[in-house]
């Protein structure tokens, strides 16, 4: 079951992130300018080699500089690089528009284009969308999935539930694997590749195919998924931290108490007061019984040791699983925000409940898998150390078979018979002699 945290959207980190997101939108736009002008001062730089290459081939081959017109020569040899470059270009949109049309072959060309959300919807745009969940219902994916209405909110509505079980669990499957390589550079670039991925998969499941503005748009989102702090706090990280590790400490206190009550069980076999004698009347065990009562305290706990490696352990992973859970909560929070504006069919709906998704309901999300990992870590963990714990039961009852198949065939070859006796018989001849 997924667990809700207590985490409210602080107003001041939603400005944050506001003007954040603003000024990354800045930021690409002179990211954008300054690789213009840097890639046009490149070109300018190898064009000129090219011309100062072009005259000293003429020299080296004797053709003679025009004194008047045009000199065709560095005309048609300047020409040459421009055909290359705007081949390029051509190649490289073909290649892109290839890649989507292959993306989204079987879709509907009408209805790629995402279409921009007004503040109130009229019947036209009404229309359109509906025609757009129509044919995207009659494709193979969806053909099972979706159950179309007459009401084309609740239709969206159900849309954005289907895909929101694939989103996140592709955000958990990349967020949890954020800080395996103890390197930033790495993690970072392994969450901007996730970020930007899932938004395809996003666009590819609904058919869409990014414009330029949602191009700008996805790249925002891909960059400020590198900033958590933007969307959570110290005290909500210290709540996420804490409700991973509650997951596990269930197993932690089990073993805690299974711990005490060999302990109390070692305490009261070793006491002085106990009278074995009485007891092995009773039990007929004979003098064993401490024994197997020591096994028996011995194989019920995990030690000291391994409880303390178990409260390490639950420390150090939650730490792990903490960055984890906050990268896998963004990317779903960005996944689910881009397929609700493919889906939304005015802003007001684009506002409304069903077709927005918390940070809370973020963290949640991913919060659950990263409990569930520990919790299974943690049980295996304390499983391996009560087999540890349990070998010396199992050496014991080794040496115990082999001495008792040891014991019958000497018997066995003497001739003899083995009488057994009751150890309440041993007690009352013991009796005799005092």
């Amino acid at each position: 079951m997924e667990q809700q945290l207590d985490i409210e959207e602080d107003s001041t980190l939603a400005v944050v992130r506001r003007r954040g997101l603003q000024y990354l939108n800045y930021a690409l736009w002179v990211m954008a300018a300054t690789a213009t002008l840097v890639a046009a001062n490149l070109c300018a730089s190898l064009f000129g080699r090219w011309v100062a290459f072009l005259e000293g081939a003429r020299r080296a081959l004797g053709i003679a500089v025009p004194v008047g017109g045009p000199d065709y020569w560095i005309l048609s040899g300047a020409s040459i690089p421009a055909l290359l470059a705007l081949t390029l270009l051509l190649l490289c949109w073909r290649l892109y528009r290839r890649a989507w049309s292959r993306r989204l072959s079987g879709f509907n060309r009408a209805h790629v284009k995402i279409r921009r959300r007004r503040s109130v919807a009229d019947d036209a745009e009404l229309k359109v969308r509906t025609e757009y969940l129509c044919a995207l219902a009659a494709m193979p994916e969806w053909r099972d999935d979706i159950k179309l209405s007459l009401d084309y909110k609740q239709n969206a509505e159900n849309v954005l539930k289907t895909i929101e079980e694939d989103i996140a669990t592709r955000a958990v499957t990349a967020g949890l694997v954020v800080g395996l390589n103890r390197n930033y550079l790495i993690d970072s670039v392994s969450i901007l590749a996730a970020a930007l991925e899932l938004q395809f998969f996003v666009l590819t499941c609904l058919g869409k195919e990014p414009s330029l503005r949602t191009w700008m748009e996805m790249l925002k989102r891909t960059g400020s998924s590198l900033f958590l702090n933007w969307y959570v706090s110290r005290e909500d990280a210290l709540s996420i931290k804490l409700a991973i590790k509650t997951t596990a400490w269930g197993l932690g206190f089990a073993s805690d108490v299974g711990q005490h009550a060999g302990d109390s069980l070692h305490h009261l076999i070793s006491h002085d007061d106990i009278d074995w004698d009485e007891l092995t009347k009773v039990a007929h065990l004979g003098p064993l019984l401490p024994q197997i009562g020591e096994i028996a305290a011995y194989g019920l706990t995990i030690g000291a040791s391994g409880l303390q490696h178990i409260r390490a352990f639950i420390d150090t992973t939650a730490d792990d699983l903490l960055q984890g859970v906050l990268a896998g909560g963004i990317l779903y929070y960005h996944g689910m925000a881009l397929a609700a504006e493919c889906l939304a069919l005015d802003e007001q709906h684009r506002q409304s409940r069903e077709m927005s998704r918390t940070i809370s309901q973020a963290m949640s999300m991913a919060c659950t898998p990263a409990g569930r990992v520990l919790l299974d870590q943690v049980r295996a963990m304390r499983q391996l150390l009560r087999q540890r714990r349990t070998v010396i039961v199992d050496v014991v009852k080794a040496k115990g078979s082999q001495l008792w198949d040891k014991t019958i065939q000497t018997v066995a070859d003497a001739g003899g018979r083995l009488r057994p006796l009751s150890w309440l018989r041993v007690g009352e001849l013991r009796q005799r002699k005092q």
